[in-house]
């Protein structure tokens, strides 16, 4: 309930590697079909906010059963999927006849689409080699300001990364899958002891190529990105992914 459009892309995003030909989560996927989402349009989106050049944005109904829309003394909602008429019909929720209510939300999200000021081109990054982009002279340099504090991975809406544990008890045990960052030295550290990531620019490395190419190229569903702007707003050292992402970008780095 109240999902923005855009983190609804990000969980059809995170479909594509629980849910595939080869592989297929059961866990994801049950809790997966059984969702509905009943999301807010957000009227006024925030300065790090470039979610239209990630093919969704703010008013965005592609993954939505429900948009609901602020329009000032009350909410008023689009049902747009029968998961959604089910939704409604179960809450109480009577239609209601409103003249002109189309016309109104198409220019609600034309006005919050152009406060959007941000934009970003990933359009070199698809044609790149992944090679080329890996030995790139700049990692150091766009990682510098980094502490590998994994804020930007726990913010982010289309990081799956995971770890596995068992905890045990007495008599009984449960294995757990509990959410990690790639950003955390421990994460790919081997039982031998090696650490092919040990340095932090190296782990910025691998969570911007995932999100920015090896992403990209293995599904063809543009960036691992939704554009919400999160790791920006929050980010401690001002690392703005728009940035990495303009400079892996440059015809010359590809």
């Amino acid at each position: 309930m109240g999902i923005r459009p855009y983190d609804a892309k990000a969980l059809h995003l995170l479909k594509l590697n629980f849910d595939t030909p080869e592989f297929k989560d059961p866990y994801f996927i049950r809790k997966f079909e059984a969702l509905t989402l009943v999301g807010l349009a957000e009227n006024h989106p925030g300065p790090a906010n470039f979610s239209t050049s990630c093919g969704t944005g703010p008013f965005d109904e592609t993954y939505l059963d429900i948009l609901l829309v602020d329009t000032g003394d009350e909410y008023t909602g689009k049902i747009l999927t029968p998961k959604g008429e089910a939704f409604a019909a179960c809450a109480g929720w009577t239609p209601a006849e409103a003249p002109g209510l189309e016309e109104k939300f198409a220019e609600m999200k034309a006005q919050a689409e152009a406060e959007i000021e941000s934009r970003i081109d990933f359009s070199h990054i698809r044609e790149a080699g992944i090679q080329t982009l890996y030995d790139a002279p700049f990692w150091k340099d766009l990682a510098f300001a980094c502490i590998n504090c994994s804020t930007c991975t726990f913010a982010c809406p289309t990081c799956w990364c995971f770890d596995i544990q068992d905890e045990t008890g007495k008599d009984t045990g449960v294995r757990l899958r509990l959410w990690d960052s790639c950003m955390a030295d421990l994460y790919s550290a081997h039982a031998s002891g090696h650490n092919p990531r040990s340095e932090g620019w190296q782990r910025f490395r691998n969570r911007f190529m995932h999100k920015l190419k090896y992403f990209t190229d293995k599904y063809q569903e543009g960036i691992m990105c939704v554009g919400c702007g999160r790791c920006i707003s929050l980010c401690p050292a001002h690392i703005d992914i728009r940035k990495i992402c303009d400079t892996l970008n440059q015809k010359e780095a590809c």
